[in-house]
């Protein structure tokens, strides 16, 4: 597989929105996705309001995660809870010493499923700040100066399924995404909405990109995964929504800028309006 198709990364971009729009257009939604919204959102404002511990899927995680463990060849390799909070590196004290850094909370719990088959593993590399047992004397001749020296990092990568339950309503998303591991132990995050796109600006669709790059085996053991997957969160409650429905924008809901960074003057989706995290 080509290299633009190992980056594929997720995030909850928005398009513009329509506030003040009539609620007879909101029709276009499915109903259940409709009610949730209006329970959920009643003043119509989208905000990290709530206790993920008050939470339906409280009881329904200890169970699915278990399953997600038990899928016959396939690796959970990924799985973040909603809950955010400070974190201390390894060599800081918590007892001591400030965070260093923050962990945002989500509205929404994640897990990354692999395939244990070779198809769905590659090589890839990026560029990094030289470790300083690099920076010899060799370096200093060649007038390298102050700047950092930068090199080339080897990573590995695992292709899967992201899947995202929705702490403020039983509403799960299933997306195509690729996860990478570098040797300086480095992690890049799953995450649930491709941005990569081709030199000519045009947006990449994983799943399709996917379906060309490899056979017809490899692509089919993706679509049965997602199946189980699937029937892993119907059977306890939470609807898998598809991507025609969660790109549709919801009229007169409005997003706060500590949840949805950039969404002033945007209009809202129903990705937006159960999938998004504090500033």
């Amino acid at each position: 597989m080509c290299e633009e198709a190992h980056h594929i990364a997720m995030n909850t971009e928005a398009r513009n929105q329509n506030a003040g729009g009539p609620k007879k257009q909101r029709t276009s939604l499915r109903r259940d996705v409709q009610e949730a919204i209006d329970r959920a959102w009643p003043d119509g404002l989208v905000e990290l309001s709530f206790d993920p511990d008050e939470s339906y899927f409280c009881e329904v995680h200890p169970k699915l995660s278990q399953a997600f463990q038990r899928i016959p060849h396939a690796q959970l390799l990924q799985e973040r809870e909603a809950a955010g909070g400070p974190i201390w590196w390894d060599n800081s004290d918590p007892e001591e010493d400030p965070p260093d850094e923050h962990k945002r909370a989500h509205s929404y719990h994640l897990f990354f499923v692999s395939p244990e088959d070779a198809a769905f593993r590659f090589e890839t590399e990026a560029e990094g700040i030289a470790e300083p047992e690099f920076m010899t004397e060799e370096f200093d001749e060649a007038g390298w100066g102050e700047d950092p020296v930068m090199c080339p990092i080897a990573g590995s990568g695992r292709t899967g399924w992201v899947v995202a339950v929705s702490l403020v309503a039983p509403f799960g998303v299933i997306e195509l995404c690729d996860v990478i591991s570098y040797e300086d132990g480095s992690t890049t995050e799953a995450v649930i909405k491709s941005h990569a796109e081709t030199e000519g600006g045009k947006q990449i669709d994983a799943e399709e990109h996917f379906r060309k790059a490899r056979d017809a085996h490899a692509y089919q053991t993706l679509v049965k995964l997602r199946a189980k997957i699937s029937a892993m969160l119907e059977k306890r409650g939470i609807t898998v929504l598809p991507a025609e429905e969660w790109r549709k924008p919801v009229p007169g809901l409005r997003g706060g800028e500590d949840t949805i960074p950039g969404i002033e003057g945007k209009e809202v989706r129903v990705l937006d309006a159960f999938f998004f995290e504090e500033l």
